[in-house]
């Protein structure tokens, strides 16, 4: 079975979930540390109305592209959902995955992308999450104060990183 999203190029979610276990293990196993990374395309709903869902397609291959060009060849990059990637960071704390996400975002927000009318930007929101930080020390457990932090980063604007709460 393939383990690449079809569109994106990025890894597939089944694939995220296999690796997520795995590095988590081995974060265990060699008492280091990994985060995790969820986010989105900010008002995504909005540009497939607005423009199609072809630029919808467009916005996501770029967005990936993006990413795909700024991570390391050991980081985990998924789609994860819809409009949402996820990222596995091995041996990085909360802070370093807040300053690779931020980094992506800054990224992001400079791409323009060209449209039938006229070229269009995107931002994306994160949240995210590492094994020392989180009281659940399980896939599960991760995910979910990730994904609590990328809702808190839309709730505070969007276009924004959220590491805490």
């Amino acid at each position: 079975a393939s383990v690449t999203d079809a569109l994106t190029g990025a890894h597939n979610r089944e694939h995220f979930d296999t690796q997520l276990r795995a590095e988590l293990s081995y974060a265990r196993r060699h008492n280091t540390d990994v985060s995790l990374v969820i986010f989105d395309a900010d008002h995504f709903k909005k540009v497939n109305d607005t423009y199609g869902h072809q630029v919808g397609d467009a916005v996501l291959i770029q967005v990936a592209n993006v990413v795909r060009g700024t991570v390391r060849s050991e980081d985990v990059f998924a789609r994860y959902g819809g409009e949402e990637f996820a990222l596995v960071l091995r041996g990085i704390d909360v802070e370093g995955a807040g300053a690779v996400a931020d980094r992506l975002r800054e990224r992001i927000a400079a791409l323009k992308i060209p449209t039938d009318r006229g070229t269009i930007g995107v931002t994306v929101s994160a949240g995210c999450a590492s094994l020392s930080t989180c009281d659940d020390k399980t896939p599960e457990g991760l995910i979910a104060v990730a994904d609590r932090r990328l809702y808190g980063a839309k709730h505070a604007g969007r276009n924004r990183v959220v590491t805490q709460g």
